[in-house]
């Protein structure tokens, strides 16, 4: 009697709904940036990293521009998310606790997303105008708000530049503790940004 030979169908993958499938080629172009730089992006290198063909890629995004852009909208607005709540006031009564609990706020964000702050710090100087607005619209958020808050305090003549200069800070100690985590440390970068709080706030 012959050997019957069973043929087993290899399981496919649960479908995606049209939402889920762009938020999971979104999360891929991260995962392109965090491995070969925003320079490797392309709907070929998105396409083979998610396991699906090209014209899924072309489904939900126009080319390589759109999906970055859409990455950028969508980390940016994550990454002001996690911010937002924290941002120093007009009225915070304590300006140093307020700034220092800020500085640590974003230092987190920062090193429990990691991909999505790779994704603010180089996408936007990387690629088009258009997408760095996005990323100024952030720090201009910010901005404003540290400006609100040290003129609110009454303590320098020119808050507006000193807004910049703490907001400068405070992005370049993000970027650091991506670039290199085990020589900037949280608590070194924190100390370093309370440090110069300080400074600021305390010269006349």
């Amino acid at each position: 009697m012959a050997e019957t030979t069973v043929r087993r169908n290899r399981p496919y993958a649960p479908r995606l709904t049209p939402e889920q499938r762009r938020e999971q080629l979104l999360d891929v172009v991260l995962d392109v940036i965090d491995a070969d730089g925003v320079g490797a992006v392309s709907m070929d290198s998105v396409a083979r990293r998610a396991g699906v063909t090209r014209p899924v890629v072309y489904n939900h995004f126009s080319d390589s521009d759109d999906m970055l852009r859409a990455s950028l909208d969508r980390e940016s607005k994550r990454a002001l998310d996690q911010l937002v709540g924290a941002i120093p006031r007009h009225d915070d009564e304590d300006l140093a606790r307020a700034f220092h609990h800020f500085f640590e706020v974003h230092l987190r964000a920062v090193a429990e997303a990691p991909q999505r702050w790779r994704s603010v710090f180089l996408i936007a100087p990387s690629v088009t105008p258009a997408l760095h607005k996005r990323v100024a619209r952030i720090r201009t958020r910010i901005a404003n708000e540290f400006e609100a808050a040290l003129r609110h305090s009454g303590r320098h003549a020119d808050p507006e530049m000193l807004a910049s200069h703490l907001l400068a800070a405070l992005w370049d100690s993000g970027r650091l503790l991506l670039v290199s985590p085990k020589e900037f440390t949280h608590e070194r970068l924190l100390r370093s940004l309370d440090s110069l709080f300080a400074a600021i706030v305390d010269y006349r």
